[in-house]
Order: C-alpha cells, then sequence, then structure tokens
C-alpha cells in the first residue's frame, strides 16, 4: 500500500465503469476524483494536478487519445501519468495510446490487482522523479552558493589586500624612522598604534569567524545586570555621538532580570552594532539604544527574554542588501567612506546565535536601520 495514499484521477464517461474502478481505488485508501469527459478532465487537472491519471479511449467529443494529447501540450500537466484503460485490445490501439502520451494500458475487464499495482508503480515513479528533481535543485542552489561564496571571498581578500597595505606601510614608516634615530614626526606615533590596532582588530574578527563556524567559540557563564550593562554603554556613546553631532537617546525600565552570558562576548554584540549606527548616521541624525523584557509565546511559552533595540536614523540598508546583511565578506561598494571588512554584522549574529539568541534587521533607505537582539533571561 502507498504511503501516503495518493491522488487519482478516473476519466470515463460510463459512471458504472467509474464506480468499479474507483472502489477498487479507494479500497487501498487512495484520494479518487471522477470526471465524464476528456473536458472535464482537462479542467480538473489544472485545478489540481493528479498524480496519476486512468483515462478511458472511447468518449463523445474529446476521446482519449485526443485528452492525452492535450495533457502533455499543457507544461504544468506533462508530467503526469496517464495510464489508458480501454476495451478496445487491438495493438494499433495501443500503439496510438503510446503515440498519444500514454504511459501504460490496461484492457478491460480488467484484474483489480493489476490494476493497483500499475497505478502504484507509476506513482512510485512520479514520486522519485519529484524527489530526484529536488534533490537536483538542491544541489543546483548549493553550487550557486558556494560559486557566490567563492568570489565574495576572493573580493575580500583583494581588498584586504589593498586595505592593509596603508596601515601595515604607516608602522613601517615609524619603525624606520625610530631604527634610524631619527624623531617621527608629531602625530605618527599615534597614527602607526591606530594602525596596529586596525589590523589587529581586523585579525582577531577573522579568527572570531573561523571558530564560530567550526564550533570553537567557547562562552562563560557570566551573571549580568542588564540595567548597569547598558549604561556603560550608554555613557561611552553618548559622548561620541555628542563629539559627532548626533543626538544619543536611551530607554529602558528601572529594573531588568539579570542574564547568564559570556560578557566580552555580549560586549562586542553591543559595541558593533552601536558602532556602526554612529558611522551610518549623520551629523544632526539620532541614534537610539533601548531595552525591555519580553514574555515567549507559542513553544517559548514561559521564557523570558531581554530585547536590545539599536535604532539609528542613518542612510538605511538597500533592500537587495539587507537579506544579506549577516553574510559575511560582504562589504560596501568600493569607494564608499565607511567600507567595512563584511565580518562585523556576520560575527555579531554568530556570537547572538551561539546565546541561544536570536538578531533581526530593519531598514528603510534614506531613513534609517534598525537592529533588535533577542536573549533568554
Amino acid at each position: 500500500m502507498l504511503v501516503p495514499p495518493a491522488d487519482i484521477l478516473l476519466v470515463d464517461d460510463n459512471p458504472t465503469n467509474l464506480d468499479v474502478l474507483a472502489r477498487v481505488l479507494r479500497s487501498q485508501s487512495h484520494r479518487v476524483r471522477t470526471v465524464t469527459s476528456g473536458a472535464l478532465a482537462l479542467e480538473a487537472m489544472r485545478r489540481q494536478p493528479p498524480e496519476v491519471v486512468l483515462l478511458d479511449v472511447a468518449m463523445p467529443d474529446l476521446d482519449g487519445y485526443q485528452t492525452c494529447a492535450r495533457i502533455q501540450e499543457d507544461p504544468h500537466l506533462a508530467k503526469v501519468p496517464v495510464l489508458f484503460i480501454s476495451a478496445m485490445d487491438g495493438p494499433l490501439d495501443k500503439v496510438k495510446a503510446f503515440e498519444s502520451g500514454g504511459r501504460d494500458y490496461v484492457t478491460k475487464p480488467f484484474a483489480p490487482e493489476e490494476v493497483l499495482a500499475r497505478v502504484e508503480h507509476h506513482v512510485n515513479l512520479g514520486r522519485l522523479q519529484k524527489h530526484l528533481e529536488q534533490q537536483n535543485q538542491s544541489l543546483l542552489d548549493a553550487n550557486l552558493k558556494l560559486k557566490e561564496i567563492h568570489v565574495l571571498k576572493a573580493n575580500f581578500t583583494a581588498m584586504l589586500v589593498h586595505d592593509l597595505r596603508s596601515p601595515l606601510t604607516s608602522v613601517g614608516l615609524t619603525l624606520d624612522l625610530l631604527r634610524s634615530g631619527q624623531a617621527p614626526k608629531p602625530g605618527m606615533i599615534d597614527q602607526a598604534v591606530d594602525s596596529f590596532q586596525r589590523v589587529q582588530g581586523l585579525l582577531d574578527e577573522m579568527l572570531d569567524l573561523h571558530r564560530s563556524e567550526h564550533g570553537q567559540m567557547p562562552l562563560r557563564s557570566d551573571s549580568i545586570n542588564p540595567v548597569t550593562w547598558l549604561q556603560g554603554f550608554a555613557d561611552q556613546f553618548s559622548v561620541r555621538a555628542q563629539a559627532e553631532g548626533i543626538l544619543f537617546q536611551t530607554h529602558w525600565p528601572e529594573t531588568l532580570a539579570p542574564i547568564t552570558g559570556d560578557r566580552s562576548k555580549l560586549d562586542r554584540v553591543l559595541h558593533n552594532l552601536l558602532s556602526n549606527a554612529l558611522k551610518f548616521t549623520p551629523r544632526g541624525g539620532a541614534v537610539k539604544l533601548e531595552a525591555a523584557m519580553e514574555f515567549g509565546a507559542g513553544v517559548e511559552a514561559g521564557l523570558r527574554f531581554l530585547r536590545i533595540a539599536v535604532i539609528d536614523t542613518g542612510r538605511g540598508i538597500p533592500a537587495e542588501q539587507l537579506p544579506f546583511v549577516f553574510d559575511p565578506f560582504r562589504q560596501s561598494e568600493p569607494g564608499d567612506a565607511h567600507r567595512g571588512f563584511g565580518l562585523g554584522l556576520a560575527i555579531v549574529q554568530r556570537l547572538v546565535a551561539a546565546h541561544h539568541g536570536q538578531i533581526r534587521a530593519q531598514s528603510q533607505p534614506g531613513f534609517g536601520s534598525s537592529f533588535t537582539v533577542r536573549v533568554p533571561c
């Protein structure tokens, strides 16, 4: 017996024949629909394609051969197997049936066991073909994704080499002056330190990405008071925002339930989101940090979550880029003054996931973006 039962369409202008054949098929729990003409068969198939059609030959208006030919002409129906079932048992009758696109031919009177065996055989073949097509499509999609990742990594490597050359050159020039006993020009040492820290930060991000993708990112279990934790970031970033002419706002209740997680890694999450918000918000804009407790629903019923949102009035993210904002190795267009290496948000997403949380991005170009993190308490 087929599991699940098949969806079968019977086509015969004789109601008695339909009733007998339907009872045979329903005895095996198959779902059976019946129609009395070729035109009605085509209409029924277009509404809901069956897994197999049992088709009589001798019918008025459209006979079985013509009906089968019409089925083959419709690209949405051509893959549905048609089994002819007829009292016409001459060799030419069967040849004509196969030439019109039929897959099989059963003569009347029929043995119920034969009909069931042939029907189930063609249904199984159809299901196997559909499964293979789905598997093939999955492989094609995976191959395209791998090619895309390869291109992204190649572009990332080229950009990395280009962008590292400048800070390393700065460090090298400063070291050359010191080694020769000359005094560096004012600001050169600070510039070299900044360049070194930039390179070090990038290498740390690449290492973290590698660890997260290979399940090698250990987490501490720190008890964190969200109010004091958030306030610390508010104090730090409000100074930066003021210096850049950006309004910095905060909003959360006086008390929030403590969370457990790796403090240093959650620090990186919030630091990255707030830094991005300031980076992409112009002077005169605003950045808001807000938090609240949420209670789960459905499968999360009984659970509590800390929801943190970073909202800005910056330039926003183009709609076509938003679905890929957490993918590694994606960055802004070349020449963009705010171009990054495409690792920060990818690492943020993985750090949040490591804490059994979720992160969501929303954006409207020209009006700003919001990133919402949700972690369990």
